[in-house]
C-alpha cells in the first residue's frame, strides 16, 4: 500500500517539476523483495531473520512516508486548501477519511460533517464524511457539501442498523443475523452464528511452521469468553460495538462497525495473543447456494469448489487469496475481504478466514505479542463482478490519505479536485503508475479483472506527446505512437500476459479458450490513450507527457 501510493505521487510529483525519487524508492523495493522470501513472508523462518525484518520494515515505511510527503509538498505548492484526500485508486469513491489527530488540529470543522474517533490503537482524529474523491486525484475538502445529512445510524450492544443493514448481536458477540434491506433477505443461514472465532488445536504430523493438516478441525474450540460488549462509537458516519474475550491467556479485542453511507460491515480486530500450535478462524455460514467459489489471486481471480467431492477437493480445504473471496448464488452473493489475512477454507457455504496460526517450529514464539488487522463482510447483488468486490477489497487495502498543504506566500485558488488520469473501463484495474526505472516517461500498468474483453480509454489531465507498449521489464514492444497516430501491433495474447517474447501461435481462435489477437490497435489523441484488452490481460505503456 505504502509504495503503491508512493510511486505514483512522486511520478506525478516530477511531472510538475519534482525529484522522481527512483534511488530512494528503489532502495525501499530493495528491502520489500527480500521480506517476500518464501520463509520471512509466511511465518517459517527462524526467530533472528524477525528481528532483523522487524527493523527493515520500519525503514521500508520511513521510506515510503518520505517519498509520499515530498511528493505532496511538490503537489500542492501554493494550494490555499485547509484539508486535501489523496486517493490513489483510479475510480471515483466515496468512503470516509481518517484525519489523524496532528492533521485535524485547528481544522474548520464547520465546513465538514465530521465524527471524533479513537482507532484500536489508541490514534485520535476525525473521521470525515465521504465526498466522491476523484480517482488518482488530489481533492479538496472545502468542496464538500456539509449540508447534506448522513442516514442515521442506530447502535446499541444487541443491535447494529444502518439504511443498508440490521445487525443482531447475541450475549457473546456473535451475529445472529444480518438483514439486508436492500434486497428483502436474510445474509446468514439460519440458526447459525457469524463472525464466530474459533481456536484449534494444530499440530502437523510435519513442519509445524508450514502445513496444515486437515485433522485440525476435530478439536474446535468456540471463543466465548467475553469480558465486555460496549458502544464506542454512534455516528453519525460510522457506529459500532467494542468486543472483548478472552481466551488462555490471551484477549481478542474486536469492533464491529457499520457507515452511514458505506454498505460494508468492519471487523477491525487487536489480538494480543500468546498461545502456541493453536489455529485461529472466524467463521460466516451465509445464505448462499454455490457449488464454486472465487478467489482473488494476482491480476485476477480463480474459482475453486465448494464441496470435498474427490479427494483432490478434499487436498484443498485451505486455499490462500489476495484481498478477497466471494460465494455468489444468482442474483446475490457475500465477498469477504480482508487487509492482510490471506488463508481460507470455504466448505458448501460456510465462509472462514484464517486470522493466526503460532506453530513452534522454528520460531518458538511465532505469532506472539499484539497484532492488529481488518476483514470485512460485504452483501451485493448479482456475482462478483457486480458487486464491484475488486474496488470495494481496494478500497479496504488502500485508504483515502488525509494531507494538510502547507502555508505560502504564493497561494493559488483552491480547486475542487485534481486528477492525474481516469479509466472508463470498470472492469479495467489502473494497479501501477510509476517513474520509468530509466527516467524516461511514466509507466501505467493496467489489468482486466472480470474475465471480460472490450475497448479501454485512460484520460489524462496532461497532454500526451507519445506512448509506447512496455513488458513488466519496461523493454518496448511497439514503435513510440503520437497523437493523432495508430498502432498496428501483432502478436500473442500470451507474450503480453507473460511478457516474454515468443513466436505467434498459429492456434485459431476458439481453441483452448485463448487464441490470437492478429492485431492491436492503440491510438492516441492530445491526452487519450485507447486500446483493447482481453480477459485477464495485463498491458503496461510509457507514456512521455508535453511538459
Amino acid at each position: 500500500q505504502m509504495f503503491h501510493d508512493a510511486e505514483f505521487l512522486a511520478a506525478w510529483a516530477a511531472l510538475a517539476g519534482g525529484d522522481t525519487q527512483r534511488e530512494l524508492i528503489n532502495q525501499g523495493w530493495k528491502l520489500i523483495l527480500l521480506n517476500q522470501f518464501h520463509d520471512i513472508l509466511p511465518g517459517s523462518s527462524i526467530p533472528e531473520v524477525y528481528q532483523d525484518a522487524r527493523q527493515q520494515f520500519a525503514e521500508i515505511m520511513r521510506i515510503g512516508r518520505q517519498v509520499r510527503d515530498q511528493a505532496l509538498a511538490t503537489l500542492t505548492a501554493g494550494s490555499a486548501a485547509n484539508l486535501l484526500a489523496i486517493n490513489t485508486l483510479g475510480w471515483q469513491r466515496s468512503d470516509p477519511l481518517f484525519v489523524p489527530q496532528t492533521i485535524a488540529e485547528n481544522l474548520d470543522e464547520t465546513a465538514l460533517a465530521v465524527q471524533p474517533v479513537e482507532n484500536l490503537d489508541g490514534e485520535r482524529g476525525l473521521l470525515v464524511a465521504g465526498f466522491g474523491a476523484a480517482g488518482y486525484g488530489l481533492n479538496d475538502l472545502a468542496h464538500v457539501d456539509s449540508s447534506s445529512q448522513s442516514a442515521p445510524l442506530t447502535i446499541t450492544t444487541e443491535t447494529l442498523e444502518n439504511q443498508f443493514f440490521r445487525i443482531d448481536l447475541d450475549s457473546s458477540g456473535e451475529i445472529g443475523a444480518i438483514y439486508d434491506k436492500r434486497y428483502d433477505r436474510d445474509v446468514l443461514e439460519p440458526g447459525q452464528r457469524a463472525n464466530q472465532l474459533i481456536a484449534f488445536e494444530d499440530r502437523p504430523l510435519n513442519y509445524d511452521a508450514w502445513d496444515i493438516d486437515i485433522f485440525y478441525a476435530e478439536k474446535p474450540y468456540p471463543i466465548q469468553d467475553v469480558q465486555s460488549i460496549t458502544v464506542v462509537e454512534s455516528g453519525p458516519i460510522r457506529g459500532g460495538v467494542e468486543i472483548t474475550r478472552r481466551f488462555l491467556k490471551s484477549t481478542i479485542r474486536q469492533r464491529i462497525l457499520i457507515y452511514s453511507d458505506l454498505p460494508r460491515i468492519d471487523f477491525a480486530t487487536e489480538i494480543d495473543w500468546h498461545e502456541h500450535q493453536i489455529l485461529l478462524k472466524a467463521g460466516f455460514p451465509v445464505a448462499i447456494n454455490a457449488t464454486r467459489a472465487t478467489y482473488e489471486i494476482q491480476f485476477g481471480a480463480v474459482e475453486r469448489p465448494t464441496h470435498r467431492n474427490t479427494s483432490w477437493d478434499v487436498a484443498r480445504f485451505e486455499t490462500c487469496a489476495h484481498r478477497w473471496i466471494d460465494l455468489s448464488e444468482a442474483g446475490y452473493g457475500v465477498a469477504l475481504l480482508n487487509d492482510s489475512k490471506y488463508g481460507h477454507d470455504l466448505h458448501h457455504n460456510v465462509m472462514r478466514i484464517t486470522l493466526l496460526k503460532s506453530g513452534v517450529n522454528p520460531d518458538p514464539n511465532a505469532d506472539q505479542g499484539i497484532q492488529r488487522f481488518t476483514y470485512a463482510l460485504l452483501p451485493h447483488a448479482g456475482d462478483w463482478r457486480e458487486g464491484e468486490v475488486v474496488r470495494r477489497a481496494a478500497e479496504l487495502n488502500i485508504p483515502l490519505i488525509a494531507y494538510r498543504p502547507q502555508p505560502s506566500s504564493e497561494s493559488r485558488p483552491s480547486q475542487q479536485s485534481t486528477a492525474f488520469v481516469h479509466c472508463d473501463a470498470a472492469h479495467v484495474m489502473l494497479d501501477t503508475i510509476k517513474t520509468a526505472e530509466d527516467g524516461d516517461g511514466v509507466i501505467v500498468r493496467v489489468y482486466e479483472a472480470h474475465n471480460q474483453r472490450g475497448p479501454v480509454t485512460l484520460t489524462f489531465a496532461q497532454p500526451i506527446r507519445d506512448v509506447e507498449e512496455c513488458n513488466l521489464l519496461e523493454e518496448p514492444r511497439t514503435k513510440n505512437l503520437e497523437p493523432g497516430g495508430e498502432q498496428k501491433n501483432k502478436g500473442t495474447s500470451e507474450q503480453r500476459n507473460n511478457e516474454v517474447p515468443t513466436s505467434p501461435s498459429p492456434t485459431a481462435v476458439g481453441e483452448g479458450g485463448r487464441g490470437v489477437r492478429a492485431i492491436d490497435d492503440l491510438s492516441i489523441t492530445s491526452d487519450t490513450l485507447r486500446f483493447a484488452i482481453r480477459p485477464f490481460e495485463i498491458r503496461s505503456f510509457r507514456v512521455r507527457f508535453a511538459v
